[in-house]
């Protein structure tokens, strides 16, 4: 992948998509799979905001059950398919257990008849999925194994729990990187860090969108037949007051965030009901991942134009304070808290209650009754999805190029990114076995690029944390072919340096000089991306933990 702006001002586009989220990848996506000239600008770096801050669940949407939504139901069945046959090395099953209790709606009658209801509906779960990947029945188990499944947990008057599987992606972060990569190959035009900043138009019709390269100031234009705006919580911040804009606001926001904790005891996502302060009773799932926990998800009202995810101290510890009315002999303090994941969500409409109605279904907004034609909005909802709801929105930009679509549609498929290295290393650099298997984990089919960046220079083997598995290849192969421009896009997103917690601000100052020989960085902006990374890792651990050293004054 190259960032390339001059290319992105001279070269005439069939769609420009705002936004490089989840939902502006996988327009770009489509859009080059069905043959047309692609842009994707992202204002910060690919997947920065809420899309690198859910729970990691790709969905088959059972709660859509308690509403008979059998066909949101199987949008999410067909797409949490399509995730764990395309990325294998980073979508995989994982069982969940839900309590029940009494014999109404909670109870085993009705959650077995659920079950069976979902087995029905995702009977194709599996086609095209690799043995290993594959999602088996739904079942109930007895008092006694739901006990023993969830040992030292407070449960109450628990009479069973309802098990069955969906999926977990172990890096979100790099699924979409491998989503924007896909779409580069298939013949997009991508760049992190230009931000839109109004669109181009000829009376009612679009033809593009200035823009701003936020790394050098520089102002351009992107020309186009149509535009995708993805840009989620800032779907209408950038767009001109006037024609084509809807009455009523696009993204009206909510808080969410989940928590990263220390490994709680147990090998199955768990969903407990918890009677949370002042917000009513809800449920929240706790899930093993990469050897942590992950717990949420909170939603918090907050006024519907806010931008900011900032989580504060006392939320957090209340979040904690909840949770542990259930948690039993796991009870969690704030020390035990290592991260936070915050990002904004749509709610539905204004209300004056406390609790958050989120926006169930995802929008794609034609403007054109409006008198715009040329320019679509997306606000999503899920992660699992995003490819679903892309789609609808390039087919209404390939009905008014007037194209046969289906026909012009390539498979989707997520191919090695790198085209430096096609050939592979000549021999097996000489690596830790756990070394080899994250990159394997991360990179799928490409990780023999960057064992190549090895195989050139040794000294990239070097492990970055003692704690983690990632090598100063991995920070290289960043620069070189997936477009991280600041230290932060590498700890962050690239990579699972966030994670460690030995990443301390001399491996931070590691990380960067590698990526100084490779960007050309001096001594200055060395010290000054060091800061920025910095920043965003302390406000990742969270209100509760800092430990990063301070800058040398």
């Amino acid at each position: 992948m190259l960032r390339n702006l001059t290319r992105l001002s001279v070269t005439p586009y069939d769609l420009v998509v705002v936004g490089g989220g989840i939902y502006g990848a996988c327009a770009a996506w489509e859009g080059a799979l069905r043959g047309l000239r692609v842009a994707l600008i992202e204002a910060g770096d690919f997947g920065g905001a809420t899309s690198s801050q859910s729970l990691r669940t790709l969905h088959g949407g059972l709660r859509h059950l308690q509403r008979l939504d059998f066909k949101r139901m199987r949008e999410s069945i067909r797409e949490r398919r399509e995730w764990l046959r395309l990325a294998p090395h980073l979508a995989r099953p994982l069982r969940f257990i839900l309590p029940t209790h009494g014999h109404g709606l909670r109870g085993p009658l009705t959650l077995r008849a659920a079950l069976w209801v979902n087995d029905v509906l995702s009977a194709d779960r599996n086609r095209g999925v690799r043995e290993d990947r594959r999602l088996p029945r739904g079942i109930v188990l007895s008092e006694a194994a739901a006990r023993a499944a969830l040992a030292g947990i407070d449960l109450g008057g628990c009479n069973g729990a309802a098990a069955w599987h969906d999926a977990v992606c172990l890096d979100s972060e790099r699924l979409l990187i491998s989503v924007i990569g896909a779409a580069a190959d298939a013949g997009a035009h991508v760049a992190n860090y230009v931000r839109a900043t109004g669109l181009l138009a000829n009376q009612s019709r679009i033809r593009g969108v200035h823009a701003r390269d936020e790394l050098s100031g520089r102002e351009m234009e992107l020309r186009a037949r149509f535009v995708i705006n993805a840009a989620g919580p800032w779907v209408e911040d950038w767009l001109p007051a006037g024609a084509g804009r809807p009455s009523a606001p696009m993204f009206r926001a909510s808080r969410a965030f989940n928590l990263l904790t220390g490994p709680l005891p147990f090998s199955d996502g768990i969903g407990l009901r918890v009677r949370a302060q002042g917000m009513g009773e809800t449920t929240y799932f706790i899930l093993p991942w990469n050897g942590y926990s992950l717990i949420g998800t909170r939603h918090l009202r907050c006024a519907p134009s806010m931008r900011s995810t900032d989580i504060l101290r006392e939320e957090v510890l209340a979040f904690v304070s909840d949770l542990n009315t259930v948690l039993g002999h796991h009870r969690l303090t704030g020390a035990d808290v290592h991260g936070v994941f915050a990002g904004l969500l749509p709610e539905a409409d204004e209300h004056s209650g406390t609790e958050v109605a989120l926006e169930r279904e995802p929008q794609v907004i034609d403007h054109e009754p409006a008198g715009l034609k040329g320019l679509v909005s997306i606000v999503g909802v899920k992660w699992t999805i995003a490819p679903a709801v892309a789609t609808r929105a390039v087919r209404i930009a390939c009905r008014q190029f007037r194209l046969d679509a289906e026909i012009r549609r390539r498979p989707r498929r997520l191919a090695p990114m790198a085209r430096a290295f096609v050939a592979g290393p000549r021999g097996v650099p000489s690596l830790e076995r756990d070394v080899l298997t994250h990159l394997e984990r991360c990179y799928g089919a490409a990780h023999r690029h960057v064992l190549a960046l090895v195989t050139a220079d040794p000294a990239l083997a070097t492990r970055v944390v003692p704690d983690l598995p990632v090598v100063l290849a991995q920070v290289a192969y960043a620069a070189r072919e997936e477009l991280a421009v600041r230290l932060s896009d590498v700890v962050m997103r690239r990579t699972p340096l966030y994670l460690s917690q030995r990443l301390d601000r001399a491996a931070l100052t590691a990380c960067a000089a590698t990526l100084a020989r490779e960007l050309r960085w001096s001594t200055k902006e060395t010290g000054a991306q060091v800061d920025e990374a910095s920043r965003q890792l302390a406000a990742f651990r969270g209100p509760l933990v800092c430990d990063l050293e301070p800058a040398a004054a």
